[in-house]
């Protein structure tokens, strides 16, 4: 069998990123830059004000007992419009706060630095230097200058400044269009009633909103009967998209007939890994489109997805950072459970007294789909590894990103 490494470097070696498209910029969030945005105007576009309060000449700011003497205001500058005079010797004008700087001036005095004489006169209780409250042409960003690099993961403060300067359009490696399939005659759909020997097709839906969380866009194309006919169907179908993602139908029994089907429609690479969940876990290619294949038990087809099929959908939309981290943590409770194969065991980690601690999350079964419901980590828990008493250190797989910036903001 095939460790956990060697399985998904051997995965990801097959995985290209996907075409560039335009989208508009309200739709580009999560997805990477397929070009350097060089700057074509400067920002902010004009010298403005940072408070609000007087524009004037810092030459005519001589405090004599605590405060000037009256200068007359011939104006103001609201945001939004240019001032057509020009400050003079003994003159200022009002401006609000991100009003362009009217000619003739080289300085503002906060409002709150200033007291009224009348509506038209105002004394300054404080000198101010030239440059005060005033922020240049292209303090931010220059003409010319690189802001952005091709590549960069698009985020909220890259879209504040995409908006800023002009980018409605932007290219971007699109987001990967993800088949998946359920197999087997014993699934249902989930709002029928439960029949003998039946149960209802939870892992499609458990997979959609996975891949949803990873960016990409799912598609669940239904059940495919323990037949050949109704699973050559189904993957013919599933081939239209850029990855295939199915569950069950990978292990040994009679009626497991994806990886005979990836055989005949493909290619399958590998079907076994050495972990636990999830030893049985294929991945090749229904024509050009990759395939994994992932076991049908509930809590294997999400913890494999975690492990798989997320830096998968990462690198088909162009990620270099695919992997989430790990951390150090601290068993709460002793783990009794042992296993020949690496086991990955479901966590709640949280920051106690100064560390990181682990309680897990209840029975670890691979059925037992209430364990993941706490879950914020998977446990990595060496091949071979004995009993662990409470106080083991172990690493931790965190799984979700809020997760991750919360804990990791305490270590």
């Amino acid at each position: 069998m095939l460790s956990v490494e060697d399985a998904l470097s051997q995965m990801l070696a097959k995985i290209t990123a996907l075409p560039t498209v335009q989208v508009s910029l309200s739709e580009a969030q999560g997805l990477l830059l397929a070009t350097d945005v060089i700057a074509q105007e400067e920002m902010p576009p004009f010298a403005n004000s940072a408070m609000d309060g007087f524009a004037l000449r810092s030459s005519d700011v001589q405090i004599q007992d605590g405060q000037s003497s009256p200068l007359r205001i011939i104006g103001e500058v609201p945001a939004g419009s240019v001032s057509t005079k020009t400050i003079q010797p003994g003159t200022t004008m009002r401006i609000m706060t991100g009003a362009p700087i009217p000619p003739g001036a080289d300085t503002v005095l906060q409002v709150e630095l200033t007291r009224l004489i009348d509506d038209q006169h105002v004394t300054l209780l404080r000198e101010s230097a030239p440059g005060n409250n005033i922020r240049p042409a292209g303090e931010d960003m220059q003409r010319g200058q690189l802001i952005l690099s091709q590549g960069t993961e698009i985020g909220p403060w890259e879209i504040g400044i995409l908006a800023a300067l002009g980018w409605a359009k932007v290219p971007v490696i699109r987001r990967a269009r993800v088949a998946i399939l359920g197999t087997g005659d014993e699934l249902i759909e989930i709002d029928q009633p439960l029949q003998p020997g039946k149960i209802r097709n939870s892992n499609s839906y458990l997979l959609e909103a996975a891949v949803r969380r990873a960016g990409a866009i799912p598609f669940r194309i239904g059940v495919a009967l323990d037949t050949k006919e109704s699973l050559r169907a189904k993957l013919l179908e599933a081939a239209r998209y850029d990855l295939i993602l199915t569950s069950g139908g990978v292990s040994v029994g009679e009626f497991d007939l994806v990886k005979q089907m990836m055989e005949e429609q493909g290619e399958i690479n590998f079907w076994r890994i050495n972990m636990r969940p999830g030893k049985p876990v294929a991945f090749g290619h229904i024509g050009q489109v990759p395939l994994l294949g992932l076991p049908g038990n509930p809590v294997s087809t999400a913890v494999t997805f975690e492990l798989f099929g997320g830096p998968v959908i990462r690198k088909l939309q162009g990620h270099t950072r695919l992997y989430k981290p790990q951390v150090e943590v601290i068993l709460q409770d002793s783990f009794t459970e042992t296993a020949s194969r690496r086991h990955f065991v479901r966590a709640h980690v949280d920051w106690q007294d100064g560390q990181l601690v682990a309680q897990v999350t209840g029975a670890q079964g691979s059925h037992i789909l209430t364990s993941l419901r706490n879950a914020n980590a998977l446990l990595v828990i060496p091949e071979n590894s004995g009993a662990l008493p409470a106080g083991s250190r172990v690493r931790a797989l965190m799984l979700t990103w809020p997760e991750v910036a919360s804990v990791l903001a305490h270590g």
